[in-house]
């Protein structure tokens, strides 16, 4: 069964550094994609209201979170992406000590009501 996640995560308050990162994500590095994609995520979008982000993760009916980290870790372009992205993130207030994107709840789904 595929899943969808949403997360959330802050950016630097910072306008310039808002449209950098902007930037690197009109194309993010290939290698980014390649390791997405080969660990089960079908579609990725990212919204951005101020310095609030929002990710919409499509996965695929094999997908595995732990795997995923695990190798995400593992990989060093990965690592370096994740290092470079960090100059401009943020944690959010409710994010636990050392994560990056946490998961949000889902309180509504029109597909759900009557």
């Amino acid at each position: 069964m595929t899943r969808r996640y949403c997360q959330a995560l802050d950016l630097a308050d910072d306008p310039a550094l808002i449209e950098e990162y902007q930037r690197y994500h009109r194309e993010i590095w290939p290698e980014i994609t390649a390791h997405q994609r080969r660990y089960g995520i079908a579609d990725m979008e990212i919204y951005r209201l101020g310095n609030r982000l929002m990710m919409v993760m499509e996965t695929t009916e094999d997908f595995d979170s732990g795997l995923f980290e695990r190798r995400s870790l593992e990989d060093p372009k990965v690592c370096e992406w994740e290092a470079l992205m960090w100059k401009y993130q943020r944690p959010t207030p409710w994010t636990p000590a050392g994560a990056k994107w946490v998961e949000m709840e889902k309180i509504f789904s029109l597909a759900e009501q009557k």
